[in-house]
């Protein structure tokens, strides 16, 4: 019985150590599950940080590599552009050195080149041939009609005496400024209504303008006598060198011509001009079609800064009197040589460099039969001279010339030609002769425009 007992006590212990082993094992099997799972998840969480640092250092590594890239296309992309701007420089600057200096000049000549005539050849327009007029044409427009001029008979017309070759001297350069009024033209040439001889005279350092009156009667070889300003519509810049050369002895060195257009052009350019407008100019410019765009119908009495637009009105103004006090014609000529003036003290204080800086600028709104040496002649003797001031004449000269007279129904001007090539030569080449005053054009005989 007791060992019985003994017994059940012994297998109870069993057992019951048998459920605690178990147990035990199930506890201790639970832990390694956890450790387990934790070592799994702790695994996976240094795994996803090991990828996610190494995706930032990839990306870090990756924005690095970028950025240097960018920098050396950029660096790459400014040396490209510092290379291109350089090489523009160097070109521009080689233009003009081999262009405008004596230095290049002589380089050019010595390797059989003409750059510089090159250059001023493709820049500025030429002189087209056209077509000339088949035969003469008298000009009778409502201001011819409307006058009440007496007809004069051209036989009784005393011509001047010349060889028609033209009177040149050395030192002394004559260049003829023309404006041509072509509206309605389409390609044909046009009458010039502004006809003005810049002369610089390097051998008693002066610098003169003289206006040509349009409506002067002038002999036009191979055609009818007829105005000045026909002539070169008739037949181009030769027949109107032609004609100056058998009327006023005198041969021209070039010719400058700008139309309408390229006028404004220019003076806008220039930033305007400073103009003095009387009264009776600013009101007329106001209420008239002279000044073609209405947005500038708005200038005022006394001096100011006009635009191209305005300028070109004002310089196409003939019936009211201009600051001068000359009206008609002769008041028209003065602006043009006021405008002219204008200009010249814009520009007159300019050096070497600026004039020619200025000047690639206008080149391609110029036409002119000047070659570039003869420009660089003309430019370098102007500058050399130093002069601060422009003599001023017209020719007719007053007191020289019979006006409100007609001619086969034209209203025109005949000049003693004698009396005026003695003016006009007096006044360009200083002959010691008695010379007439520089603005002779301002008496009160043009003002009245009656000089008998």
């Amino acid at each position: 019985m007791d060992e019985e007992k003994v017994n059940s006590e012994k297998d109870n212990k069993d057992a019951a150590f048998h459920v605690d082993f178990i147990k035990t094992n199930e506890d201790h099997e639970d832990v390694e599950e956890q450790l387990l799972s934790i070592n799994a998840d702790l695994a996976k969480h240094i795994s996803d940080e090991m990828d996610s640092m190494s995706k930032e250092s990839t990306k870090e590594n990756s924005l690095e590599e970028t950025i240097k890239e960018k920098k050396q296309k950029k660096v790459w992309w400014m040396k490209i552009q510092s290379g291109v701007v350089l090489t523009v420089l160097s070109i521009i600057g080689i233009l003009f050195f081999l262009a405008f200096t004596k230095p290049g000049n002589n380089l050019l000549l010595s390797m059989g080149v003409n750059l510089g005539g090159t250059i001023w050849a493709a820049w500025t327009g030429d002189f087209e041939d056209g077509e000339d007029v088949a035969v003469d044409i008298d000009y009778v427009d409502d201001e011819d009609l409307s006058s009440k001029g007496q007809e004069v008979n051209p036989t009784t017309i005393i011509w001047p005496n010349t060889s028609g070759v033209g009177r040149h001297e050395e030192g002394v350069y004559n260049v003829l400024v023309l404006g041509e009024e072509a509206i309605g033209n389409g390609d044909a040439r046009g009458r010039t209504d502004v006809i003005v001889v810049a002369t610089i005279n390097t051998v008693n350092k002066t610098l003169k303008l003289t206006s040509l009156m349009r409506d002067m009667l002038v002999q036009i070889p191979g055609y009818k006598d007829n105005k000045l300003n026909v002539a070169y519509e008739t037949g181009g810049l030769d027949l109107l060198y032609e004609t100056i050369a058998l009327n006023l002895d005198l041969k021209l060195d070039g010719c400058v011509m700008v139309n309408f257009e390229n006028f404004e052009k220019i003076i806008d350019e220039m930033g305007g001009l400073e103009i003095t407008l009387t009264n009776g100019e600013a009101d007329y410019l106001n209420s008239t079609n002279y000044i073609s765009d209405p947005a500038n119908r708005d200038v005022v009495e006394g001096k100011q800064l006009l635009n191209g637009n305005q300028v070109l009105g004002y310089a196409r103004v003939r019936k009211r009197s201009t600051i001068t006090g000359n009206n008609n014609d002769y008041g028209r000529t003065d602006r043009h040589r006021i405008i002219l003036n204008a200009i010249f003290e814009k520009y007159k204080t300019k050096n070497k460099a600026e004039l020619a800086n200025l000047m690639l600028k206008y080149l391609p709104m110029i036409t002119t039969d000047i070659d570039s040496k003869a420009f660089q002649l003309i430019l370098n003797s102007y500058i050399d001279m130093g002069t601060m001031n422009i003599e001023q004449c017209r020719i007719p000269a007053d007191g020289t010339f019979q006006d409100n007279v007609k001619v086969r129904g034209m209203s025109v001007l005949i000049p003693d030609y004698a009396a005026n090539i003695e003016v006009l030569h007096s006044f360009i080449f200083g002959d010691t002769m008695a010379e007439t005053s520089p603005n002779s054009e301002v008496s009160s005989d043009a003002q009245n425009g009656s000089a008998q």
